[in-house]
């Protein structure tokens, strides 16, 4: 165990390295190929083993923006996502205070939003608004919340807003963690209850091996939609996923 963490703590150090040395001298295509390479990587040191269709190859291979949409079940979520496609996410501004992580979240561009805050919101969508319009693919979990994995709740209809300006396809997403001897849920990586950044890390890091599957719905045009009525298409979608990895 302590060599898992001692990799770790190497892979953190590396984030640093390529966030604010080499990222400077990196063009945006060099700059995305490193952050998927440090997903993966990080994610193969956390046990994490992430499997997904073939769809998501060819995602993979898309030059145009997307945003992409997903149930919120951890914030090993966010690996997952960067080591697919690799994307500007839209987080909760107490992220930037987490040990270290908060730091690379910075780095990597994370929009933080204060969902208390109606100024914060409209800021976010600006944000959002103005990666896309620069290319970039954008990640967002509009449920608000994390969850145990087994349903999705609700979706926040104001995070659709760029995607609509903009005229951005929406790429829904499922994410269930699996104990891969079972099939069963696995909880270990659940950001739940009042258990903190590190307590979650750790309990991530004790375990064995975890299954992240990864369902990938058909993209959505958001011609014709409004912000509500994309949301719940974009949830239902989600939802339809969800319930496919959990038969």
């Amino acid at each position: 165990m302590l060599i898992k963490y001692l990799r770790l703590i190497h892979a953190f150090g590396c984030a640093f390295w390529i966030l604010w040395i080499k990222f400077p001298r990196l063009s945006r295509e060099r700059k995305l190929e490193e952050i998927k390479a440090w997903s993966r990587h990080t994610l193969e040191i956390l046990g994490i083993q992430v499997l997904h269709e073939t769809s998501l190859t060819k995602i993979e291979q898309s030059a145009a923006p997307l945003m992409f949409v997903a149930n919120h079940v951890s914030w090993v979520d966010a690996l997952i996502i960067q080591s697919i496609q690799p994307s500007i996410f839209v987080a909760k501004a107490e992220v930037k205070a987490w040990p270290i992580v908060g730091s690379i979240a910075k780095g990597c561009g994370v929009v933080f939003v204060d969902r208390g805050s109606p100024s914060s919101a409209r800021r976010m969508v600006d944000e959002v608004s103005s990666a896309l319009h620069h290319g970039y693919c954008v990640a967002v979990f509009p449920e608000g919340t994390s969850s145990e994995g087994s349903s999705v709740s609700l979706f926040h209809a104001n995070l659709f807003e760029a995607a609509i300006n903009h005229h951005i396809q929406i790429q829904p997403l499922a994410i269930r963690y699996t104990n891969p001897t079972t099939g069963a849920l696995c909880l270990k990586a659940a950001f739940i209850g009042d258990i903190g950044f590190v307590q979650s890390l750790h309990q991530v890091m004790t375990s064995n091996v975890i299954q992240a599957k990864v369902h990938a719905g058909d993209m959505l045009s958001p011609q014709g939609h409004s912000r509500r009525s994309l949301a719940h298409l974009s949830h239902h979608s989600v939802s339809t996923q969800l319930e496919l990895l959990n038969a």
